[in-house]
């Protein structure tokens, strides 16, 4: 009796791309690929009769070869080649709030320097813009930082084949600009080496590359959203369903051919985004061209009916049924299919980075060998010749916990796998096609994922179901659309395929990951407005004007810090004339300012970015802003809409800005409400509103229903034409403190 043990690395990142600046927002590409694209399979292709199978997801691909090709950059990357003697103070805030991104005990604070400055974080962060501040960083540190950061990201394998980098991984500190310059640019050389790197697995280590549909999506929702309720019974589902069978065979097409253009074959196998099937979505996979695909045990307990108990040490008290092919019989024809051992690849991704590199590999080889042992004591007429255990997990994630990104124990397992041969060997998934000749039918094909079954994660929430509404409406439109050029007789335009590429970013699994309760990220308000801002894209380039509720976030305001957008109160009542000119410096210098802040939406914006100050203050029954635009904005014959939304309140002011005049319109009525229709609007009595050199608005308390209220909550958005526009803040809303009821009390104690 023959054991084919078969690894899948699953090697995926979002599409982080911000449609409005064309700039990567999180470096997690890069990082990845100095850390873990091409490190692994370099480590593996140490023990050769090991051979594994690699899924590399279309939208992380397409995002290596823009760095390489194309010299695309992320906002990370574009700060850490700035010299620090250059820095802005909310640049430093950007470097102190996200350039200790990495898992501390294994990633910072091994590196004496980087340890020093993570503990001294907190008080440079009080100490910015206050010269000679106790704490406050200097140019040095944040050369360091900068230095630390990037190269703590690599690879050890990385840093011991390059001379320069493992005596700069030595050094540890004092680092000069040019040695940072060396560092950033060995990663772009490394990046260039990931798709060589994954055709040398296929051509020369008897390995197997697969991929994933194109921006990883969970196919069974596309094709229906209410595909929910059949893997739960009564799971919540949003108001108006999706149901686009052909998006989902759209992102199957295209990441097959990303797939064939980099590696000049299409993939044999496919693993579903987050190993979710239905039988729709095995049919577009047949009939797309895969002869394979994998999920998880649970789906197969759904399919068979039956539960897998385990021993305490893990192993299957029935392992027959388990560790076998399966075929499904689809429309399109059949497909095979494989079932992660779920404790297997999750004693990998999760548990093994606790444990010693011997102890782990040896519990991993002990519970293997236990399986082999267990399918030989299967009596002689019922045993098979040969079973299939699949471990297929996450490629990357798992190793930045273990103290060496997991070298010596992948290192130490794999030998003592090569060892087990040729009762036990380590094979890719179509190896296992041609020396199984069997393959049991699958008596139904279920519905799921491989987190719990169900779909719960993407679609069983709140904002799950505010976010797919939102795709829903402007993928309905553009249908609209399209079948509107058909009957003329007319193909879709560019900018329809555009909108429909938007559209189909995001469809992508990712977004959702973050909404509800499960899973949190410090990064949670960048997914949820690149969701929002690729839907925002889709209607740009329908020439349409996008809801309102596309400028809300979803994300639940709980889990977006909003401590950096708060407005304190002046320390008076101000009584500014609304006439868009600075009549007097006094009439405002009481006003509390804003200025633009570098989030990760913001740090390309120079080229583009029309707000530069805001301005706020109030008298006794009314509200007060100053919005100060960039003197670009008069050069130009472009009219500007701007919106000032105040959602808690269900209110919103409209305006569009003529600068060639200059001259305004403005109306105030409900969010959602269209006031921006044809540029008519009517110059309402019950607001102040008024633009030459800079806007003012006078606003009324009643008319926002905040009278004696403590604070207001509001943010605004910016177009110019064909453009998806500014926000600000990027992420939650201004929390603006209003009088109150004690404020002149409290005014006369000052």
């Amino acid at each position: 009796m023959k054991l084919h043990l078969c690894f899948l690395w699953h090697m995926h990142q979002p599409y982080y791309k911000d449609p409005e600046t064309e700039t990567y927002i999180l470096p997690w590409v890069r990082l990845h690929a100095i850390k873990d694209y091409v490190a692994l399979p370099r480590l593996f292709r140490e023990i050769p009769a090991v051979r594994h199978t690699f899924n590399l997801v279309p939208s992380l691909l397409i995002q290596v070869q823009d760095y390489v090709e194309n010299g695309a950059e992320d906002v990370f990357l574009t700060l850490s080649r700035k010299n620090c003697l250059d820095l802005t103070k909310e640049e430093e805030e950007f470097l102190l709030r996200n350039f200790f991104s990495a898992y501390p005990p294994t990633m910072i604070l091994p590196q004496r320097r980087y340890a020093d400055l993570y503990g001294r974080r907190e008080a440079a962060v009080r100490g910015l813009g206050k010269s000679g501040a106790s704490g406050r960083f200097g140019a040095s540190e944040y050369t360091d930082l900068m230095t630390l950061f990037n190269l703590t990201w690599f690879h050890p394998l990385h840093r011991e084949d390059d001379a320069e980098l493992s005596r700069l991984w030595r050094k540890g500190s004092g680092y000069t600009e040019r040695e940072k310059g060396y560092v950033l640019d060995r990663q772009i050389d490394i990046m260039a080496t990931v798709i060589p790197e994954y055709r040398r697995v296929v051509e020369n280590d008897g390995g197997e590359l697969t991929s994933t549909p194109m921006y990883h999506p969970i196919l069974p929702l596309l094709i229906d959203s209410r595909s929910a309720q059949d893997a739960l019974t009564g799971a919540p589902l949003p108001r108006i369903p999706f149901v686009y069978p052909g998006d989902a065979a759209e992102q199957v097409s295209r990441g097959r051919e990303v797939f064939h253009s980099l590696f000049g074959t299409f993939p044999e196998g496919l693993w579903p985004s987050e190993g979710s099937i239905s039988p729709g979505s095995l049919e577009i996979a047949a009939r797309a061209g895969f002869r394979w695909t994998a999920t998880d045990e649970i789906l197969l307990c759904k399919a068979l009916g039956k539960t897998v108990h385990r021993d305490s040490a893990g192993v299957p008290q029935e392992p027959s049924w388990l560790y076998q092919p399966y075929v499904a019989s689809t429309p399109a024809g059949p497909i095979r299919m494989f079932f992660r051992d779920h404790h297997l690849s999750d004693l990998i991704g999760f548990e093994y980075s606790r444990w010693s590199a011997p102890d782990a590999a040896s519990n991993f080889i002990s519970i293997i060998s236990d399986i082999y042992n267990k399918l030989s004591s299967i009596k002689g007429h019922l045993r098979k010749e040969a079973y299939v255990v699949s471990v297929i997990l996450d490629g990357e994630n798992a190793w930045e916990y273990f103290p060496d990104s997991g070298e010596k124990f992948l290192r130490t397992l794999m030998g003592r796998l090569a060892s087990l041969a040729p009762n036990i060997s380590c094979i890719p998934f179509s190896e296992v096609l041609q020396k199984i000749d069997h393959h049991e039918p699958l008596p139904s094909i279920p519905t799921g994922s491989w987190i719990d079954g169900t779909f719960n994660i993407w679609i069983g929430h709140r904002e799950d179901h505010a976010a797919w509404e939102l795709l829903a409406r402007a993928r309905s439109l553009l249908q609209l659309r399209t079948e509107q050029m058909r009957k003329a007789g007319l193909e879709p335009s560019k900018l329809m395929n555009d909108a429909f590429d938007h559209l189909l970013a995001a469809e992508g699994s990712d977004w959702c990951w973050w909404y509800g309760d499960e899973h949190s990220t410090p990064h949670g308000p960048e997914f949820d407005r690149l969701f929002r801002s690729h839907v925002k894209a889709a209607y740009r380039d329908l020439g349409e004007t996008p809801p309102d509720s596309i400028d809300i976030p979803i994300l639940r305001a709980d889990k977006i810090a909003s401590d950096r957008n708060h407005i304190a109160r002046p320390r008076t009542y101000i009584h500014p004339k609304i006439n868009g000119n600075l009549s007097s410096y006094y009439e405002w210098s009481a006003a509390t300012r804003y200025f633009p802040r570098p989030d990760f939406g913001t740090m390309h914006r120079a080229a583009i970015g029309v707000f530069d100050c805001l301005y706020f203050g109030f008298d006794e029954s009314n509200l007060f802003l100053r919005i100060d635009l960039h003197p670009s904005i008069f050069e130009s014959p472009d009219s500007l809409e701007m919106e000032i939304f105040f959602p808690k309140k269900n209110r919103k002011i409209s305006m569009v800005l003529f600068p060639a005049e200059p001259s305004i319109r403005a109306s105030i009525g409900n969010i959602g409400e269209i006031l921006l229709s044809n540029h008519i609007l009517t110059m309402p009595e019950v607001i102040r509103v008024s633009f030459r050199k800079v806007l003012e608005l006078g606003v009324p308390f009643r008319e926002l229903g905040c009278e004696g209220e403590e604070q207001v909550e509001f943010f605004l958005t910016i177009v110019r034409p064909g453009s998806i526009g500014e926000r600000w803040p990027t992420y939650g809303t201004f929390i603006a403190d209003l009088p109150g009821k004690n404020f002149e009390e409290e005014m006369w104690d000052v």
